[in-house]
């Protein structure tokens, strides 16, 4: 004890209080041997202490074990980051299952299965990217959401705390908005634990009268609900004013869909919200709109507002903060600094003083161009931070265009002829443009890692264009007497749009086309619109009678006359459909790099290293190689100086050596890892595992495998 107290306080000099007393506050459970909490710990760093695996024996990794879950379908994905804690380790299965295996040895000890027979029965799958856990006095437990349904688990045996909720089970629909009128919202990310509280972000629609993304919070043990943060602020909040609400429109999004962290010291969660909806016109939500694209610091007790920071003003572009904000110290000016980095789909980071939001490295408001589109009032300027640089190319041009072999440049020009390049934050116009950076980033869900030791955060990023098009649409405000076919298609238009395009074309292989659904039962569909399915929200907020019309008008889609006589309408403007700018390969119209792994010194706001993460088969067969690849999945760097990271097309799980760059170690899996990794050590032997599920954002075929590697015993 004697040598300890002086060692305490030198630390505080040097590393800074805040840092010593998350350190003493971290649970029991997220001890550095497992991985209890998603993206490692409560402030997302996905950095892991274990150094048995380093650079000089990288190269002897090999699989030890492989679980199957055998639920996968030909779209599903395996987002999953798994949890391991006292020998368990815990996923969450493309078709929805929660299992537990035994961490060593991959051997499964339980399942839940939430699923109905009807989701069993028509290859149900569901996007979820992680498992949260809580303790008290020894019992552990489980939180898991399935669509509207927020489950407590038994972490030994997987069943139900029937003393949470109703039977084990909270309807996270309730408590969102004042009223009856419904509600559709899910969860694709794990909520947080601060003390006796579960703190959960929202997956909502992306369309006209989606429901809103406000942040909530329930009790750990019983699930009541304890507060909630409007994301959307109501008449007399803070922010209220920065919206031109209409009166009789339904407001939506501004929801973080990527997860939120803890600041265990100071009592603070921590979000990162996307648009506000629709994503792509906001006529009707004109003014800076917060909180939509804000890093929020909030009391984890409460819910109120301690501060926030707006890194896009009215978007219309669906520029996102994908990952929740990652808490860092780092040294700036000689002195350390608690910060909040938070990554978006622009490809900057921004780098903000934890205790007040304000940013540490210069962030300059520069004038944009202004809108074109009836009604739409862009905001006439936008932030971009000077350091660090951006990590990706912003803007389009014809000289971007890909010029990997002569064919690709052949094709791809051809498509660029109807299309025009623009700056980044260019509003949409009758004009059909190129955007980037598209709508993937850049910056994703998985957010990036940090070295607390270094200093240096990695992180992974994507560079793919989309192509815009936009359509005016008339709409009826009255559908009284409309056939189900006339009235399905207004509906079309207001909820699929954006996905499945206008002419039900889809934006394949993410957004799948609905042109014949000859194959698809009326059960299977009803199923997949009611209760969502992959990627796909659920639609819950829609009655049964839209929803019938809705499956008429899929069935019928040929146009038919509607009655517009005597009806009052509104005109608003839609985005056709996702569409990436591909070439005739899957590969983006852009000249390399497509995929990149970059090393950022936040203590200097410099980029240390950039390199190609990732190849297409196809390219390497051609000789044409470091192209980089979509890639979704995030980095793990650990004391042993190495970076794990699955998430790219070819399917290959690597390792980097963290100071340089380099490529130490590489395997190729049966699915593409596009999940991020975990470490952990069991029985003195440290593991690396990733759940490897391919899926066709990539694209790659789909699987279901969970694969752990060690080095031989």
């Amino acid at each position: 004890m004697r040598l300890f107290i002086p060692c305490l306080l030198l630390c505080c000099l040097v590393f800074g209080c805040g840092e010593i007393e998350n350190v003493q506050k971290r649970s029991d459970y997220n001890n550095y041997r497992d991985w209890g909490i998603y993206r490692g710990d409560q402030g997302a760093n996905q950095y892991s202490e274990l150094d048995q695996i380093n650079k000089e024996n990288v190269h002897l990794l090999e699989p030890v074990w492989q679980f199957n879950t055998g639920d996968h379908t030909e779209r599903s994905m395996f987002q999953n980051n798994p949890l391991i804690i006292d020998g368990y380790l815990y996923i969450v299965s493309p078709g929805g299952r929660v299992i537990a295996l035994d961490a060593a040895t991959g051997r499964e000890i339980w399942d839940f299965d939430a699923r109905t027979e009807g989701q069993k029965a028509s290859n149900y799958s569901v996007v979820n990217r992680g498992l949260t856990y809580w303790e008290e006095e020894g019992e552990g437990r489980l939180f898991y959401t399935m669509e509207m349904s927020l489950y407590a688990i038994e972490a030994k045996t997987g069943r139900l705390v029937e003393d949470f909720g109703t039977n084990g089970i909270v309807d996270i629909s309730e408590n969102l908005i004042d009223g009856d009128e419904p509600v559709s919202v899910s969860a694709t990310t794990p909520g947080v634990i601060f003390e006796d509280l579960y703190i959960l972000g929202m997956r909502c629609g992306e369309t006209f009268g989606s429901s809103p993304g406000h942040i909530r919070a329930w009790d750990a043990r019983t699930g009541e609900f304890r507060w909630k943060f409007n994301t959307i602020p109501e008449d007399g909040e803070f922010g209220h004013d920065t919206w031109d609400f209409v009166e009789g429109e339904a407001y939506g999004g501004a929801n973080p869909w990527g997860g939120l962290t803890v600041d265990e010291a100071r009592g603070w969660v921590f979000a990162a919200t996307g648009s506000a909806t629709y994503d792509f016109y906001g006529a009707n939500r004109k003014g800076e709109n917060l909180f939509a694209n804000c890093v929020l610091a909030l009391d984890a007790r409460t819910g109120e507002r301690i501060w926030h920071y707006q890194t896009v003003h009215h978007d219309i572009w669906d520029m996102d903060n994908p990952p929740s904000p990652i808490l860092v110290t780092i040294n700036h000016n000689g002195f350390n600094r608690d910060a909040v980095v938070q990554m978006t789909k622009m490809g900057f980071i921004f780098v903000l003083d934890r205790n007040t939001g304000e940013p540490i490295f210069p962030v300059e408001e520069r004038p944009v161009p202004a809108s074109t589109l009836p009604g739409e009032e862009a905001w006439p300027t936008q932030p971009f931070p000077l350091m660090p640089p951006p990590l990706i190319r912003q803007g389009f041009s014809e000289d971007m265009l890909s010029d990997v072999t002569p064919e690709i440049h052949a094709y791809v020009s051809e498509i660029y002829e109807k299309y025009k390049g623009v700056p980044m934050y260019t509003p949409f116009s009758m004009t059909p443009q190129v955007m980037l950076p598209g709508m993937s980033g850049g910056m994703e869900w998985h957010g990036g890692s940090f070295d607390p030791n270094s200093r240096m955060l990695y992180v992974n990023v994507n560079e793919m264009p989309n192509l815009i098009d936009i359509l005016q649409v008339t709409t009826l405000l009255d559908d009284t007497g409309l056939s189900p076919e006339n009235k399905g298609r207004l509906l079309y238009q207001a909820n699929c749009v954006a996905c499945h395009g206008l002419e039900l074309q889809g934006a394949p292989p993410v957004f799948p086309a609905l042109q014949d659904l000859s194959m698809r039962t009326d059960e299977e569909l009803l199923t997949s619109i009611r209760l969502g399915k992959g990627t796909m929200p659920p639609f819950r907020n829609l009655p049964d009678e839209d929803i019938q019309a809705l499956l008429a008008y899929l069935r019928d889609p040929s146009e038919k006359p509607m009655d517009r006589m005597a009806r009052p309408t509104k005109t608003v403007y839609l985005m056709d459909g996702y569409n990436r700018f591909f070439d005739q390969f899957n590969h983006p119209a852009i000249k390399p790099p497509w995929g990149s792994l970059a090393a950022v010194d936040l203590n200097t706001a410099e980029i240390k290293w950039k390199v190609p993460l990732g190849e297409y088969p196809n390219l390497v067969e051609q000789g044409i190689r470091n192209t980089g690849s979509l890639n979704w999945g995030g980095v793990v760097a650990t004391a042993g100086g190495v970076l794990f990271i699955g998430a790219t097309a070819d399917e290959k799980m690597r390792a980097f050596d963290a100071d340089t760059g380099e490529v130490l170690w590489e395997h190729k899996m049966p699915f593409a890892g596009n999940a991020t990794p975990a470490i952990f050590e069991q029985n003195g032997r440290q593991y690396v595992v990733i759940c490897a599920g391919g899926g066709p954002k990539t694209p790659a075929p789909s699987g279901d495998a969970v694969i752990a590697f060690a080095l031989p015993d």
